[in-house]
C-alpha cells in the first residue's frame, strides 16, 4: 500500500470468489466520494476452498440447473482469476468516473480474517453473498440506492462518526428510510443530525450490544446498508461473525 493510501481514510472491500454486482460497487464508490474515503479493493484468494478441492472425490453444486460436478483445484484458480478480473476492471471504471483514489493488493485467506487484520483506519464494506441479493421487485427507486439504511449507535467510540456518515447518505438524497438501531434514547443532537426534510426515520432504542445480539443483528439484516461502529465487532468469536456476514442479506459497513 502506498504511504498516502496508509495514512489516509479508507474504505476497505474484500473481493472473492462470490463477486459482487455492478450496483453494489456503484453504491460502495458513491458512499466513498461523500466520505472522501480511498478504496482499497482486497483480492482474495480463499486457501481453505483450494485445499478442499485437493481432497479425493470431492464436489459442488452448480447454481444454474442444480448439477453435481467435480471441485477442481485449476477450475477454483480459473474461476478465481475471471471474478477478480472482471470486479477489478468495473471497480476501476466507476472509481475513475467518479475520481475516487483506489488501489488493490492481493492476499489468500477468508475475507474476514484478511480484512480485519489490516491496520490503520480501515472502514469495512462488506458485500452481501450474491447468492442472498433480492430480487427486483425490491430494488430501491431510481436516485435511491439505499432504500434501507440501518444504523447502529452503541455508546461506541465511532458513534460520532456512523451518525455522520448516515448524515451525509442522507444529505445525498441516497436513502430512502432510516432505521436507528440504539443502546439507549437517541439525544436531541443526534436526532438533529439525522434528520432532513421529508425523510422518514425510525427508532429502536433497546439494543443490547453483546456478541450474541450484534450477530444476530448482522444476519437477520433486513436492511440495503448496515453501518455498524467497529466496537461491536471486536468481542464476536471470528467463526460466528464469519458466519453471520454469510448469512446475511444486505452490506455491511464496520465503521472504525
Amino acid at each position: 500500500m502506498t504511504t498516502e493510501l496508509a495514512t489516509r481514510r479508507c474504505i476497505l472491500v474484500p473481493i472473492d470468489l462470490h463477486g459482487i454486482s455492478r450496483d453494489t460497487l456503484e453504491t460502495l464508490v458513491r458512499i466513498a466520494r461523500l466520505l472522501d474515503r480511498a478504496l482499497l479493493g482486497l483480492l482474495l484468494e480463499d486457501i481453505r476452498l483450494q485445499q478442499v478441492a485437493d481432497l479425493p472425490f470431492t464436489t459442488e453444486i452448480t447454481l444454474r440447473g442444480g448439477r453435481e460436478r467435480s471441485l477442481l483445484r485449476d477450475h477454483l484458480s480459473q474461476r478465481h482469476s475471471l471474478v477478480s478480473t472482471d470486479t477489478r476492471r468495473l471497480l476501476n471504471d466507476l472509481a475513475h468516473r467518479d475520481r475516487v483514489e483506489l488501489t488493490f493488493e492481493n492476499a489468500a485467506g477468508s475475507r474476514l480474517h484478511t480484512a480485519l487484520e489490516r491496520d490503520g483506519q480501515l472502514d469495512i464494506f462488506f458485500p452481501a453473498r450474491q447468492r442472498w441479493q433480492l430480487v427486483a421487485a425490491r430494488q430501491p427507486a431510481p436516485g435511491t440506492p439505499i432504500r434501507r439504511l440501518g444504523i447502529v449507535l452503541a455508546r461506541a467510540p465511532q458513534d460520532q462518526q456512523v451518525l455522520e456518515t448516515a448524515r451525509l447518505l442522507q444529505q445525498a438524497g441516497l436513502v430512502a428510510e432510516l432505521y436507528v438501531i440504539s443502546a439507549g434514547p437517541l439525544e436531541r443532537k443526534q436526532l438533529d443530525i439525522l434528520y432532513r426534510p421529508g425523510s422518514r426515520i425510525c427508532v429502536q432504542a433497546n439494543l443490547k450490544c453483546d456478541p450474541a445480539t450484534i450477530s444476530r443483528l448482522i444476519r437477520q439484516s433486513a436492511y440495503d446498508l448496515l453501518l455498524l461502529p467497529g466496537a461491536c465487532v471486536k468481542d464476536i468469536p471470528t467463526e460466528v461473525l464469519e458466519s453471520a456476514l454469510d448469512k446475511a442479506g444486505g452490506q455491511v459497513l464496520v465503521v472504525n
